[in-house]
């Protein structure tokens, strides 16, 4: 938790990412602002879990929000690319913990439904980059990145 203004915002992260990742925009935010930031289910400092899915990981944000951030009344949620995607399916299945939802880098479509040579695409092109580095000797993140 971040600041401790009168307006609650909760960031959501993308794929890679954590909670984390908004410290300097919630620090901007201040003193204003409270900012929740999220480790999402499987990232971070969160729980690990079996299976993945959307609806899972929103009602898991969900259950969070209800015992403590948004106990008082609902709140706004910033979500970034995968955490997007977590933003809409909160606001949908859990309409009362969302004020106001702020959605960036990602659509509202099914992910089958998308484009797949530009999202699919490069993402199977990511992953398939980050499968075959050699891990054997990178001490810094610098060094995994150059590679």
């Amino acid at each position: 938790l971040i600041g401790s203004g009168e307006h609650r915002v909760v960031f959501l992260h993308g794929l890679f990412g954590r909670g984390k990742n908004f410290t300097n925009i919630a620090k901007g935010l201040q003193p204003e602002f409270s900012c929740l930031l999220v480790d999402l289910p499987n990232h971070g400092d969160s729980a690990w879990t079996e299976s993945f899915g959307y609806a899972a990981m929103a009602d898991t944000v969900a259950e969070q929000l209800r015992a403590d951030f948004a106990a008082a009344g609902p709140v706004d949620v910033v979500g970034h690319s995968m955490g997007g995607k977590v933003a809409m399916v909160l606001a949908l299945r859990h309409p009362e913990l969302v004020r106001r939802l702020v959605v960036e880098d990602i659509a509202p479509v099914d992910s089958q439904e998308a484009d797949t040579t530009s999202s699919r695409g490069n993402f199977e092109h990511l992953l398939g980059s980050l499968k075959r580095l050699d891990l054997t000797g990178i001490t810094h993140r610098s060094q995994a990145d150059a590679a």
